[in-house]
């Protein structure tokens, strides 16, 4: 995709009509767009996302979309108002032309200007698509489709991005988003669609099959479609959470730094670090009592119930009447603990305990009325009252260890309280540490309720994962179904046999494209990056980087930003690659592995010392066959200046005025 020219219309800073036209191509490739900090930089980048996505604006006061003088003449003209975005741009021999509007009514009767409440509703869009070679043209309907099958709401953070938080993608928690954008820019994403489409028609198979087969394999299937279904449904809604969580955590960290760094938070925050590790310590020691007080009992609770037979056994071995012996254990009770696995308390029983219970019932089993027999039973039976005691010992430990954590943890939690509104109190005045401390406790009951969310949707996914299994293994041993059972078994083995075969090529395929582009990175990041870090790409899409001795290092912002940079110029320039080399040579669109992207960045160079704005704004024009960079003059000047300029193609400045009545306000004009 290859931007071409936008037109912002009376959209936030951006006052009238304003046209941008973008260059591209292997020479003069790059579009520079110079403005002061509050001149409209990001709104001119949220303009872009907005016109292709119509998505809320992740800016100050999103509601207000339309630009504040156009709204006041238009009130005092008493005329309707429209904001709008025109996107012209190229896709695979199309050219695109994309039209996102809003409309304000005048209210005549009231004398108002009535501004859109629903600005999400209330948009129009409209998107044609004229063929190059025939100068056919076509007006799309389902706009929503089109646009994500050209560049995917999910992937414009890659090509339409902040310079100044740009160093995300170096962060571990990034690693589902970065694996996912991969699937979808390298074409991998048709083998996850196949395979979903395959495990959707094997689902229908097996309803089709259930219909005609004896009810016993027809409630098995119907039960294993259901446990899919579940399973689904439990592992979608386990990777949003861990993207909470990860989300949550990383803004945890942030708050901590920000509190730390804080001259009102500073001695609060160190002393709170300290209460809450003791906290966390104190709740594994209580946890690790629990668990030895539930393996005690799983061992030894059957000496609780031991006191009845011992003094029967007593009153038996004292009496010479060989007709008074009586039954010391019911026949069931030790058959029936061992065929059930567990112990009277509900706990599984371990394999120590399994192995004493058969030795007692062999006892009983053998048990004679030899006197020497008895005798010996007795003096077994007689170290139970020993074991029983110290059974009951150990018990009393144990809860009384826990009592004594449980007030310490109560003592901890106390004093972090007092801390916290010693915090609250000390920074009542400031308002952006009160928010933090109130944030930071929002945060921390989020990350807690996630981390016990996944831990339960693991254990259920395991539990259903478990069923399936034996369910597959029960409907593997019917057999003998009707004809036309038959066929639909062997379509459904057949389709389950191309599943199989497509998760094996995903593999094979994903395992070639992380090599490539992890060689792709490590060019990259080589020509970013002054440093000679060794960068890799681990299975999970983790961007590793670490000294010359193998061990990690922590990265600053501008290094950080370096190699997220890199990571985006190395997949932009892969898929280049690929498109130019034509490989696949699909006939359908959607087969082609390779694309051309732009990349369109606000304040890139921020973050970065001298040096390394050379090096970045030297390689990056490189990297695609569009660049779009909005930046200030102060990151512009100089070395950024030499290093790129001879590539520009385009140049405007972005022009901001102040007027007394209207406020501020932006036009864009073009740099000759």
């Amino acid at each position: 995709m290859i931007l071409k020219q936008v037109i912002i219309e009376n959209f936030r800073q951006y006052y009238g009509q304003n046209t941008i036209e973008f260059a591209h191509g292997s020479g003069k490739n790059v579009t520079v767009i110079h403005g002061e900090n509050g001149s409209g930089k990001t709104a001119l980048l949220t303009a872009l996302i907005w016109g292709f996505y119509g998505r809320e604006l992740k800016l100050p006061n999103p509601e207000s979309i339309f630009n504040n003088k156009a709204v006041q003449e238009s009130t005092k003209n008493q005329e309707d108002l429209i904001t709008a975005v025109q996107i012209k741009f190229e896709h695979n021999d199309y050219e695109y032309v994309l039209r996102r509007t809003l409309h304000a009514k005048f209210d005549h009767e009231h004398n108002i200007l009535n501004l859109p409440k629903n600005k999400t509703i209330n948009q129009k869009i409209e998107l044609t698509k004229r063929n190059i070679d025939t100068n056919q043209s076509t007006k799309i309907k389902d706009i929503s489709y089109e646009i994500n099958r050209i560049l995917p709401y999910k992937l414009h953070t890659f090509f339409f991005f902040d310079g100044e938080r740009m160093d995300h993608l170096g962060k571990k928690e990034a690693y589902t988003e970065i694996r996912d954008s991969i699937k979808r820019m390298m074409g991998l994403e048709l083998f996850d669609n196949s395979i979903e489409h395959l495990s959707k028609t094997i689902i229908k198979l097996r309803d089709e099959v259930s219909k005609n087969v004896k009810s016993e394999l027809s409630d098995k299937y119907l039960r294993i479609n259901q446990l899919e279904d579940e399973k689904i449904k439990k592992k979608q809604e386990l990777t949003e959470t861990r993207q909470e969580l990860a989300a949550a955590q990383s803004e945890l960290k942030s708050i901590e730094n920000a509190l730390r760094n804080g001259e009102e938070t500073r001695t609060f925050q160190v002393t709170r670090d300290h209460l809450i590790e003791s906290i966390t310590e104190t709740k594994n020691a209580f946890d690790e009592k629990l668990k030895e007080l539930r393996i005690l009992l799983s061992r030894s609770s059957h000496l609780a119930f031991s006191t009845l037979p011992i003094k029967r056994f007593q009153r038996i071995a004292h009496t010479n009447d060989q007709s008074t012996i009586e039954k010391l254990i019911h026949p069931d009770l030790i058959p029936t603990l061992l065929s059930n696995g567990k112990c009277l308390c509900g706990h599984e029983l371990e394999t120590t305990t399994i192995a004493s219970l058969e030795e007692v019932q062999q006892e009983v089993i053998n048990l004679s009325s030899s006197k020497n027999e008895m005798d010996q039973l007795y003096f077994q039976l007689s170290g139970w009252e020993v074991a029983r005691t110290h059974f009951y010992t150990e018990i009393k430990r144990l809860v009384g260890e826990r009592e004594e954590l449980r007030e310490t943890l109560r003592g901890l939690e106390e004093e972090l309280r007092e801390i916290e509104e010693r915090m609250k109190a000390n920074s009542r005045n400031i308002e952006n540490s009160s928010n933090l401390i109130e944030r930071e406790s929002s945060v921390r009951t989020a990350i807690v309720k996630a981390e016990a969310n996944i831990e339960n949707l693991i254990r259920s996914i395991d539990d259903i994962s478990k069923e399936e299994d034996l369910l597959n293994k029960e409907v593997s041993k019917l057999t003998k179904a009707e004809e036309r059972q038959l066929k639909l078994q062997l379509a459904l083995e057949s389709a389950t046999k191309v599943k199989n075969t497509l998760i094996g090529l995903l593999k094979l395929r994903e395992s070639q494209v992380k090599t490539e582009l992890e060689e792709k990175i490590k060019l990259t990041y080589s020509q970013l990056l002054r440093k000679d870090y060794p960068i890799s790409l681990t299975d999970n899409y983790e961007l590793l980087v670490s000294d010359v001795n193998g061990g990690s290092i922590g990265l600053s912002q501008g290094e950080s930003q370096i190699t997220s940079l890199a990571f985006i110029g190395a997949i932009v320039d892969l898929t280049r690659e690929y498109k130019d080399k034509e490989k696949g040579h699909a006939l359908d669109e959607d087969l082609k592995l390779g694309n051309i992207f732009p990349l369109v960045m606000d304040s890139p160079f921020g973050a970065l010392d001298a040096d390394h704005r050379s090096r970045v704004a030297t390689n990056l024009p490189k990297l695609s066959d569009q660049v779009v960079v909005i930046v200030s003059t102060s990151q512009w000047r100089g070395e950024v200046d030499e290093a790129i300029n001879h590539r520009i193609g385009k140049s405007y400045k972005l022009l901001n005025y102040t007027n007394g009545d209207t406020g501020e306000y932006t036009e864009i004009a073009e740099v000759m």
